[in-house]
């Protein structure tokens, strides 16, 4: 851990809710510590608006890939997702029982199932699309459309630096 931070959690509790850091550490460290600070309070406000409609973030996700890419098949789909084949038909499974999708064989393959929103996937898609508009809003309100844009300025320019980061890993 950074000698900065002071750890504000105990035993079986890995991921802290908050960790302090000193007014006297590297300006990088408090804005990398402001910016995970915000990511977390992003991530409780979406998870709880999505709790409100009985939807967690995979299946969130799964259903607006799907309303931009209906028909694909579950290999597709869990490259699309980056996740891992097996968890994409766990979670298939919970959304075909939810009538959510439905699974259809490949018309030109049988050894293909591919996956396609049902009404009510489509339906939970578009009020959940409301939901990202609202959290979208909550999270943007009142900053200028200059800051806007010098924002996402800043914020592609961090994530060039872990995209170099992560291919020099690679490289390595």
């Amino acid at each position: 851990m950074h000698e900065h931070c002071t750890p504000t959690h105990g035993p079986g509790h890995p991921h802290p809710p908050d960790i302090p850091v000193d007014e006297n550490a590297p300006l990088t460290y408090r804005v990398y510590h402001e910016m995970r600070s915000v990511l977390r309070v992003h991530k409780q406000l979406l998870m709880r608006k999505l709790a409100e409609k009985d939807t967690h973030p995979g299946q969130a996700i799964t259903l607006w890939v799907l309303s931009n890419h209906d028909g694909l098949t579950q290999g597709e789909l869990a490259q699309m997702l980056s996740v891992a084949q097996p968890t994409v038909t766990v979670m298939l499974n919970k959304m075909e029982q939810a009538g959510l999708v439905e699974r259809r064989f490949d018309a030109d393959d049988r050894r293909y199932r591919r996956i396609w929103l049902t009404e009510a996937g489509r339906a939970l898609q578009a009020e959940l699309g409301a939901v990202h508009a609202d959290v979208v809003e909550s999270t943007m309100a009142g900053l200028t459309e200059a800051e806007l844009t010098e924002l996402m300025r800043l914020l592609r320019r961090i994530g060039e630096n872990l995209t170099m980061s992560t291919d020099e890993r690679q490289d390595g």
